[in-house]
């Protein structure tokens, strides 16, 4: 009989869990630990007052959570990408898949000191060696080393672990047929059952879903996107269920539909929020499942599992990439990355416990180890440049690089293995030195149609289906979606880019694009359109370079046509122009600098000189890379002899004496100072 809960309770053991995942998040974050240990240790704090195992109120939450799991699933397979993959094919392939079965037959192995039966060692087995992808990238970036050669090795394996993690899934059930667990022939009818559902898979990606998601499109209607995308996603879910497979190999399938489409990323971008709301949920239901108990009667499991992740894992991982001919430092960095048990694992081990091969004494050592390797492992990582250092130091030789690796900043060895794994390709839209062209309205296409006469490369973000399906016929690289939306924007590569133009009509994306641009690239020069005085302060607080106001602009050629017209020489002309342009630009500036609250945003506007002899003088901005130096952002310059230029171009070349008017942090703003005294 079904367990019915008053909606007053579920309402308020929801917002205690939401309460509960904000708290543990926060406090994860100050402590610099990636978010779900935070949600997990919320949820053990909570579990006991909210929902208490084997409760009708967790039966309902952790059906709320198996959402999160579809939905963590789902967007896997959007962002599953064969390319990538190609890129490090040899050692992401060879030493992906050898270091799973290695660390799976250490485990099994060790597993019998412990008193493990074999199909829970395989299971087990199986969790811990997949690493987790969320925080490896997470912690690549944080030191913006995606691109480094290490980097590259990382993610490649991981799509690897990625993709192995949806075959596990497909034989968890076969292990669970007997007490001697999956006999040949189950597992041959596993992979059987799998392949007979990829290919009606690939025909619907192919031929039905996006002409159905194109009609979507064309409708502009963001609520009626959404729910077709939730029913994509949690209808395949359910459909595998309804053939014997995990929902979440279905929502991994449903994922791959719609990436094949000019949809993926207007989905992501629609879907991510989502998907943080209810994996937050599902790392709550996590947590409320430790139990101190069954922990403490599991300590030696928690150990073996715990060794072989951080240290079996990472010599097997480190030995694998040195095999491929990578230097020792690759080797190390890329070892330390692989040093933990990540999400992917806990979705093996939760579908392990639910087909009864994982006993829940097992499972909470699986969550306690979980936590313990995530720990060592960003210790370890964050440690590792400081104790190579020492190494370097002590053994020179370590230090020789043999070449480096085509795309990437990094100076690698293994030049010849990344050649030959085809490193060298880039992704598309990886090109450095594009322009980004938002909105290809009236004045977007003019943009760039400027772009096209001159050879330069451009890539173009536009929501509009069918524009942009012209466009793509024209052959100019597009990316379909909304450029407020952070996922949309990371696909036109903005860290690679030399400029990003926004003709987006309306203010309140621009200003949402402007802030995506500024986390995913600080340097990055960004020049906008507005048409209000207020729209042109905004966007200069949120740090555009340049903003263009049409309507000024507009009245600026009327004015010249007119007087051209009545015989004003031309000469004359074109100096009062110039005056009523930087007299108009100078005024705004002004005021914003008035109204701004250097308190509130921790920036403040300083007016620094340069003394004669300093090593900026005779240079052009763009020599000097201030603002990739230092951070400050050049307001205006004013000359000696009374000239000011507001927003000045890369191309100006600073003079001793020129007052420099700077916006940045007090310790940007010290830096540049230093920079012109004593840098070159």
């Amino acid at each position: 009989m079904p367990v019915v809960i008053p909606e007053a309770t579920l309402v308020r053991d929801l917002i205690l869990t939401l309460l509960a995942a904000a708290v543990g998040g926060a406090l994860a974050h100050v402590l610099r630990l990636p978010s779900f240990l935070g949600y997990i240790a919320g949820g053990a704090l909570v579990g006991p007052v909210v929902a208490p195992p084997g409760t009708g109120e967790f039966a309902v939450m952790e059906q709320l959570a198996e959402l999160g799991v579809l939905l963590l699933m789902f967007t896997l397979g959007l962002q599953f990408s064969l390319k990538e993959l190609v890129r490090v094919r040899a050692v992401a392939l060879g030493g992906g898949l050898l270091g799973i079965l290695l660390t799976l037959g250490l485990f099994v192995g060790l597993s019998g000191a412990v008193g493990l039966p074999r199909p829970e060692a395989l299971a087990l087995g199986a969790a811990v060696s997949v690493s987790s992808t969320m925080i490896i990238a997470k912690l690549l970036m944080e030191r913006e080393e995606l691109e480094t050669v290490h980097g590259r090795l990382a993610i490649g394996t991981l799509l690897v672990e990625d993709l192995a993690v949806v075959v596990m899934l497909f034989l968890l059930p076969a292990l669970a047929t007997g007490p001697e667990g999956a006999r040949p022939l189950d597992v041959l009818a596993a992979l059987g059952k799998g392949l007979a559902v990829v290919g009606p898979v690939f025909w619907l990606a192919l031929r039905v879903v996006p002409p159905l998601l194109d009609r979507v499109a064309r409708a502009r209607n963001v609520e009626l996107f959404l729910l077709i995308t939730l029913v994509l996603s949690l209808g395949t879910g359910l459909a595998a269920a309804q053939l014997g497979l995990s929902p979440a190999l279905g929502a991994f399938l449903g994922g791959l539909i719609i990436g094949e489409s000019d949809h993926v990323y207007e989905t992501l971008a629609r879907v991510l929020p989502l998907r943080d709301l209810f994996v937050a949920l599902f790392f709550v239901s996590v947590g409320m499942l430790v139990d101190p108990q069954l922990l403490l009667g599991n300590l030696p499991l928690v150990g073996l599992l715990v060794a072989v992740a951080v240290v079996g894992k990472g010599v097997i991982r480190g030995a694998l990439v040195w095999l491929f001919r990578y230097p020792p430092k690759v080797a190390l960095l890329v070892a330390l990355t692989f040093t933990q048990i990540g999400e992917f694992s806990f979705v093996l081990g939760k579908v392990g416990a639910q087909l009864g091969l994982v006993s829940p004494g097992s499972y909470n050592a699986l969550l306690a180890a979980s936590l313990l390797s995530i720990v060592l492992s960003s210790f370890l990582f964050r440690a590792a440049p400081i104790a190579w250092a020492a190494l370097e130091r002590r053994f020179p030789g370590l230090a020789v690089e043999r070449g480096r690796v085509p795309g990437g900043p990094a100076v690698a060895a293994g030049a010849e293995a990344g050649a030959e794994a085809g490193e060298g390709e880039g992704p598309p839209g990886s090109e450095r030195g594009h322009v980004l062209v938002c909105g290809y309205g009236r004045m977007g296409s003019a943009v760039g149609a400027a772009l096209e006469r001159f050879g330069v490369p451009f890539v173009v973000v536009e929501r509009d289906w069918e524009k942009a399906q012209r466009l793509k016929a024209r052959g100019l690289r597009v990316i379909v979606g909304d450029a407020a939306q952070e996922p949309v924007l990371r696909a036109a590569r903005p860290e690679g880019a030399a400029l990003a133009v926004l003709a987006l009509p309306d203010f309140p994306h621009a200003r949402g694009a402007v802030r995506h641009l500024r986390a995913l690239n600080p340097a990055l020069p960004v020049i906008a359109r507005a048409h209000w005085d207020e729209e042109r302060e905004e966007l200069f607080r949120e740090g555009v370079t340049e903003v263009i106001q049409p309507e000024f602009e507009g009245a600026i050629e009327l004015i010249r046509h007119a007087l051209l017209h009545v015989g004003v020489p031309a000469l004359e002309l074109e100096g009062y122009l110039h005056e009523l342009r930087q007299q108009r630009y100078s005024a705004l500036l002004q005021q914003w600098l008035q109204r701004e609250d250097p308190h509130r945003r921790l920036q403040k506007v300083q007016e620094v000189e340069i003394p004669r002899g300093s090593p900026l003088a005779g240079r052009s901005l763009r020599e000097c890379q201030i603002r990739e130096r230092t951070g400050v952002t050049v307001l205006q310059i004013k000359r000696r002899r009374g000239q000011t230029l507001v927003n000045p171009p890369p191309e100006t070349v600073l003079e001793p004496g020129d007052r420099v008017l700077v916006l940045g942090t007090p310790a940007q703003i010290v830096e540049f100072i230093e920079m012109g005294r004593a840098c070159g």
